[in-house]
């Protein structure tokens, strides 16, 4: 994987140098263009064709594909040709694109590839076609803005939440009021242990234990992102042994599924036979996902509480992220009329029910409220959201979401919960190899 991300990029820095995406035009004289507004039937008679590209599962891309056709519909000089796979290998398809000049008009994007892709990204600042007034000024300000550009428009924020069980914590006296801090699942795990071997308070695979619960709990520790932006570490070797034993002792004290029996639901847990059968009572997971984990539980009976917190935490770890949206690419011929559709996706009222955003609820005061007056926002989500708002957090730099970064942390964390190494081996390895990766990142 390494290999290969290092053979795109020189790719990627190889057609900069050249100019070879020049050819198409459509840049930076686009971008002087600041007149019209992104509405219905407004976008005149020349017929442009706009290619967006975008992941998603199968009712993603009904519901997407429906959106299109809506728009269609509104603006019949524009014909936009769909382009849609899975999320898995996406990220590599852009970039291969970029590299080539073939990128699509229009592509959903994540902030966590700002680094990548930001140079090949038209700068919406000039574009008054795209109204900015309804979104969130943090989602603006820490996820849309990269390097003084305005490179991505918003379509969803989100945080992670605890969903539980509710029949699981009636069955096992567990009030549904719990304040989870780290300690109290260690506590009520051991007890449902010891009531039926069988039964877990808590599952989790590998990209959740990483990023919602090792990482949490170091920044909770340090107040710090977990990459700083001068290529070191935002943690000390003490922080991250605390965490990694917190980790150990959580399988340990049997409180959380063995990996080995979780790690084949990565991504999906909501197949796992014991969440399905009533035996697992928690889940730590984005807000987004809570309907799939609504669907799976035993009649349908989810709730949602905070994310867990230690007393006097430096920040919560949970930020708010508006970390998915939409972006053009700066060398397509129709730069304009691309912006009046996102600025459609993002900002319509007749758009959000027709193409709910998975990624989280709108970024846009009026979707949202779309979503909920024709129901399709379960008031649940709406309440994680507000729950993660409430305490203090802090906008994840790009470096903190870097794959490889993780990717080391994880290989370690196997080992350690295969008990293959100690808590203090596994702080000691990831300190090394991260401190590695990190300046030949610099360098």
């Amino acid at each position: 994987m390494y290999t290969m991300r290092k053979a795109v990029s020189g790719a990627i820095a190889f057609s900069l140098m050249a100019g070879a995406l020049t050819a198409c035009g459509g840049g930076s004289a686009d971008q002087q263009q600041a007149a019209g507004s992104a509405g219905k039937g407004d976008s005149g008679s020349k017929q442009v064709t706009l290619r967006f590209s975008w992941w998603g599962t199968d009712p993603r891309h009904k519901a997407t594909l429906k959106a299109i056709d809506a728009y269609m519909k509104l603006n019949p000089n524009v014909k936009i040709e769909a382009e849609y796979m899975g999320f898995d290998g996406y990220y590599k398809k852009p970039l291969t694109q970029f590299a080539g000049g073939t990128a699509p008009d229009v592509l959903q994007y994540s902030y966590e590839w700002d680094n990548d892709m930001s140079d090949f990204l038209l700068d919406l600042k000039p574009y008054k076609s795209l109204d900015w007034s309804n979104m969130d000024a943090s989602a603006v300000k820490d996820f849309a803005t990269y390097k003084d550009k305005l490179i991505m428009a918003p379509s969803g924020e989100f945080a992670a939440a605890t969903f539980y069980n509710q029949a699981f914590f009636e069955k096992y006296g567990i009030a549904a009021d719990t304040v989870w801090t780290w300690d109290k699942p260690l506590e009520e795990g051991k007890k449902v242990h010891a009531k039926d071997p069988n039964a877990y308070l808590l599952t989790a695979d590998i990209d959740v234990i990483n990023k919602l619960i090792l990482r949490p709990y170091v920044a909770q520790l340090t107040g710090k992102n977990w990459i700083n932006d001068d290529y070191t570490p935002g943690f000390d070797r003490d922080s991250l042994l605390k965490g990694l034993s917190y980790l150990s002792e959580l399988y340990k004290s049997g409180a959380i599924e063995p990996f080995g029996d979780s790690s084949a639901f990565v991504g999906k847990m909501e197949q796992n036979p014991k969440w399905i059968k009533g035996d697992i009572g928690i889940l730590i997971d984005y807000i987004q996902s809570y309907d799939k984990y609504k669907q799976a539980v035993p009649g349908g009976k989810l709730g949602v509480s905070a994310f867990p917190q230690a007393p006097n935490a430096a920040v919560s770890g949970n930020p708010i992220i508006a970390g998915t949206g939409f972006a053009v690419s700066k060398n397509s011929p129709n730069a304009e009329e691309a912006v009046k559709f996102i600025n459609w996706l993002v900002n319509d009222k007749d758009a959000a029910p027709a193409a709910r955003n998975p990624e989280g609820i709108p970024a846009v005061s009026g979707a949202r409220k779309a979503l909920q007056d024709a129901g399709k926002l379960d008031p649940n989500i709406t309440k994680g959201l507000d729950l993660a708002t409430k305490v203090k957090a802090m906008a994840p730099n790009v470096l903190s979401t870097n794959a490889e970064l993780a990717q080391i942390v994880k290989d370690t964390i196997q080992k350690l919960v295969y008990r293959k190494e100690t808590p203090e081996q596994a702080a000691d390895e990831i300190m090394k190899d991260l401190g590695a990766k990190l300046k030949e990142m610099k360098s």
